[in-house]
């Protein structure tokens, strides 16, 4: 079979293209009409800090090759560890944008807490998605899913970078409106959350392509987004607090964010929190 979509050729059993990791159907691409060819890297990444931030640049326009590079478990450790310097430095100047918007030890505080929220929240639930995923036959090792997940991790943080001009403006322009603030941000990590479970799909998708396991890793993975969430949302409110110029780096426990948000999201409708 022919890829319709990169025009790859595909093993008769496939009913996912290795390649682009799409579903595919028996057939050549129509004549004349434009085949979409994922877009190789240019070359090797470089050594040193800029090479290791290059990694945004491959998850952004070369994502087809990094899920193929961990499906033959190559660089394993370096997609790793640059993945978690990604999160990082992306995570911090987001932070520092929501800080500097807040004033006082919030612009330090921030900063800081924002990467705890990405990086603990992925080691408390990568455990369950591989041990669930080895039960269901999926045959990845722990390396590869934990560079699939870190990945993804990357993809959110790199997401919250693009957004965080837009945070700094509304939070620049409306400086009292602190409830208008915790819910734009909800929105923004929600919108990053869901590019971040594009690249989880799409590379399970794709490791999983000549495998009759896909449809049950496909539910597992829908299940763990939700668990993910639950869990980054959980400890997004367990490190509060970040839109309140206090000296207090982590208030004490009590309550949990859903029931915070939904309440925020009462009084900012009812003209409190404008």
């Amino acid at each position: 079979m022919t890829c319709v979509r990169c025009g790859a050729d595909v093993p008769e059993q496939a009913g996912f293209c290795p390649q682009c990791g799409q579903p595919v159907t028996a057939g050549k691409p129509p004549e004349g009409s434009p085949v979409n060819v994922p877009q190789a890297p240019p070359a090797p990444r470089r050594a040193g800090l800029a090479g290791r931030l290059s990694l945004i640049e491959w998850l952004l326009k070369y994502r087809a090759h990094v899920i193929q590079d961990i499906a033959d478990e190559r660089h394993l450790g370096r997609y790793a560890a640059d993945a978690l310097l990604v999160t990082v430095v992306c995570s911090v100047f987001y932070g520092f944008v929501v800080g500097v918007s807040v004033g006082g030890w919030q612009t330090l505080y921030d900063p800081i807490k924002l990467p705890w929220v990405l990086v603990f929240t992925l080691l408390l639930c990568l455990p369950t998605l591989y041990v669930f995923s080895a039960y269901l036959g999926s045959g990845l090792s722990l390396a590869q899913v934990s560079v699939v997940t870190f990945s993804a991790t990357a993809v959110v943080s790199i997401t919250l970078l693009a957004f965080a001009p837009v945070i700094w403006f509304f939070m620049f322009t409306a400086p009292d409106s602190h409830h208008f603030w915790v819910l734009l941000n909800v929105v923004v990590f929600a919108a990053a959350g869901a590019f971040g479970v594009g690249f989880l799909v799409r590379a399970m998708r794709q490791l999983h392509a000549q495998r009759a396991e896909f449809p049950k890793v496909r539910r597992l993975v829908n299940w763990w987004v939700v668990l993910y969430a639950v869990v980054g949302a959980q400890m997004s409110w367990l490190l509060r607090p970040y839109f309140t110029a206090t000296d207090v780096f982590i208030r004490p426990r009590g309550g949990n964010f859903f029931v915070a948000v939904l309440r925020t999201l009462i009084e900012w409708l009812s003209g409190r929190g404008w």
